[in-house]
This record gives structure tokens, C-alpha cells and sequence, in this order.
């Protein structure tokens, strides 16, 4: 089985102001790098990064990081949402894919351990979607099996991800996990990181 990893880091980082938050430190370089280092650390077969805001300085960014099973794929229409970037990256998969597994670049939290739990779950399950049950609710990676890529095509819209899920009900693998993904969107998020992340170095 093939699987694809799709890191979506296309998005304006508004909330953020003036600073792009996938650029911020983070364990000694930068959120995005810690991202993809994760996602490269799994079981994935190979990698597309989806860039669109700033999209050079994401690429300078992890130019050292990217192997011959990485490359980028740039999302013209990013200011329009996050849809455009998935509809972007299915565009781009390669035909031989069993299946889509998508991460939001702004949760370095996401740990290659998790991702290749969920590899394993939906190599064995074969479900159209699984994704993995946080905490808080519905967390990342999530994977698409290729019979659901004409419907990610055609999407539209903020909760069009959630019309999926209701569209393939009993199709659908949750992974439970307990570890909370902090999704960093503004400053207070940030330092949520930093500061959880420091108390687990220290116990």
C-alpha cells in the first residue's frame, strides 16, 4: 500500500499578525521544520508539501530537510482556504497512491509514533477515511483512501470535511489518542506550546 503525506502550510497566518507562525522556534528550529521531520520519521512513502503564503521562505526553510521522497507543491489560490490546498494536493498525487494522509503544519505536536499508528490502523481496517479522536475532538493526521479523492476534488467550504465524514459514516476508522495537539493560531497558542512542551522536559 501505498500512502502520500500531505502538509498543508499554505495558510495567511493571520491571526498572528505581522509573524508567520510556521516559521516560529520551535525545540530548536522552526514549526514547520518540526513538522515535516515528524512526517519524514514515519512510515510514509513519500511527501508533498503544500505551500502558498510566503511560499519562499517556507521552501528556504526546509530546503536541508527535503529527501528524494519530498517535494512541494504550490497552491495559487491558498487565500481562498484550506479546501483549495487539499483539492491542490490531490491534483498531485501520484496515480499509483492507495491513499491521502493530510497534517495541518501548524501542530508540531503530531508525533511520527502517532502517524504510523494511524498508517498501521488503516493499512489493516482499509476504511474510506480515518482519523484520529483527540481530547478536544477531532484531531490530525487524517487519511483519505484514493475511492474518496473525487469527493476532496469537488468539496467546497469551511465544514466540508465534516459533510465527509457524515457522507461515509460506517466507512470510518476513529484512532483514539489522549495526547493533546495544540494548534497554533496565535500568540497565546504559542506560548501554550512552549510551556507544556518545557514542563514535559523537565519531568
Amino acid at each position: 500500500m501505498i500512502i502520500t503525506g500531505v502538509i498543508l502550510a499554505a495558510g495567511t497566518s493571520s491571526r498572528m499578525g505581522a509573524t508567520n507562525k510556521l516559521l516560529l522556534t520551535y525545540r530548536g528550529h522552526t514549526i514547520i521544520e518540526e513538522v515535516l521531520e515528524q512526517l519524514s520519521n514515519s512510515k510514509i512513502d513519500e511527501i508533498l508539501v503544500v505551500t502558498g503564503f510566503e511560499s519562499e521562505r517556507i521552501k528556504k526553510t526546509l530546503h536541508d530537510h527535503m529527501t528524494d521522497r519530498a517535494s512541494f507543491v504550490f497552491n495559487s489560490e491558498y487565500r481562498f482556504g484550506r479546501v483549495e490546498s487539499v483539492r491542490c494536493a490531490i491534483g498531485q498525487i501520484d496515480g499509483e497512491a492507495d491513499a491521502a494522509l493530510f497534517m495541518v503544519a501548524d501542530k508540531p505536536r503530531v508525533t511520527s509514533g502517532l502517524i504510523d499508528r494511524a498508517i498501521n490502523r488503516f493499512t489493516q481496517d482499509r476504511p474510506a477515511i480515518l482519523y484520529v479522536e483527540t481530547p478536544a475532538g477531532r484531531g490530525h493526521p487524517i487519511i483519505f483512501s484514493k475511492e474518496v479523492f473525487g469527493d476532496l476534488l469537488r468539496m467546497e467550504g469551511d465544514h466540508a470535511a465534516n459533510r465527509l465524514i457524515a457522507k461515509y459514516g460506517d466507512e470510518i476508522v476513529e484512532l483514539e489518542d489522549d495526547a493533546e495537539q495544540i494548534d497554533v493560531d496565535s500568540e497565546a497558542d504559542y506560548q501554550r506550546l512552549l510551556k507544556q512542551d518545557a514542563g514535559e522536559k523537565v519531568l
